[in-house]
């Protein structure tokens, strides 16, 4: 039997009390880190929470996953196995799907216990309504690709009232928020991190303003964005004038041009570098 537990995103109290029965039984860990997991079951016996005892740890992350599974033998799981994730829940931009998917090709039982992740309480921290989220995990490192992914979400989300979510690391914040002033410098952005913890930070306002605090700002940690785009049919739409302006590779403004006037994209980047 395979649990796939979900472990607290800040705050040690957050753990659930089904959780802690499952660690408990569970004496076989498959762990995103084996660091944090053993680092978790500690403070949790420091607690009273748990029982110090023998366990057994492997890793199980995105870079082992599939060489894992290959040489896994279904008979791996006639005992209780718990896998655990990082601060937040198992396959929500974490790990976890590729070992359902081996529980599902052998017929194997698992259960998903629910718990803290960072996606819904950011949206509920944001106040921006109940009319729903978009999550995309993290945003591509590099800018030409990120003003590709918000450009996308903005044409979408642009007349509707859906927020999107996304995650982003310290060193590359500032790099994504002036590349969402580029795509949309009107956006409402909440952003927040911290979440549940003593320290917890957050910023509302326009794309413009927010990177403008955020610039005076010590930047650590993870922070979590929830977006909601002006209206796409306002002047600060994103059109052809202002993708020709955008410091992008060629290659990349062909394509985002293609896709708002319909024309070939060999077509626009052959333009393009008669214009350089």
């Amino acid at each position: 039997m395979l649990y796939l537990l979900p472990s607290p995103i800040g705050n040690l109290a957050d753990i659930t009390l089904r959780t802690l029965q499952v660690l408990k039984n569970c004496d076989v860990f498959l762990c995103e880190d084996t660091r944090m997991t053993q680092k978790l079951l500690s403070l949790l016996e420091q607690n009273g929470h748990l029982t110090r005892k023998e366990r057994r740890f492997y890793p199980f992350h995105s870079h082992n996953q599939s060489s894992f599974l290959q040489n896994l033998q279904p008979s791996f799981f006639e005992n209780n196995v718990a896998f655990i994730s990082d601060a937040g829940m198992p396959c929500i931009s974490d790990p976890g799907s590729a070992l359902i998917q081996y529980m599902q090709k052998h017929q194997i039982n698992y259960e998903i216990l629910p718990g803290a992740s960072a996606v819904p309480l950011a949206y509920a921290y944001s106040g921006f309504g109940d009319e729903g989220f978009v999550f995309d995990g993290f945003l591509p490192s590099k800018s030409s690709e990120r003003q590709i992914r918000l450009s996308y979400w903005r044409e979408i989300l642009g007349t509707q009232e859906i927020a999107l979510i996304v995650f982003e690391s310290p060193h590359r914040l500032l790099g994504s928020l002036e590349d969402l002033c580029k795509i949309d410098r009107e956006c409402e952005i909440f952003a927040i991190k911290e979440m549940t913890k003593k320290f917890k930070t957050h910023f509302k306002g326009k794309a413009y303003q927010v990177l403008q605090s955020l610039k005076e700002e010590k930047i650590l940690g993870e922070w979590v964005f929830v977006l909601k785009f002006s209206a796409t049919n306002s002047e600060n739409k994103l059109g052809k004038t202002e993708i020709l302006t955008l410091e992008l590779p060629l290659k990349i403004k062909a394509k985002l041009l293609s896709k708002i006037t319909g024309e070939n994209a060999k077509l626009w980047y052959q333009r393009l570098i008669k214009e350089e």
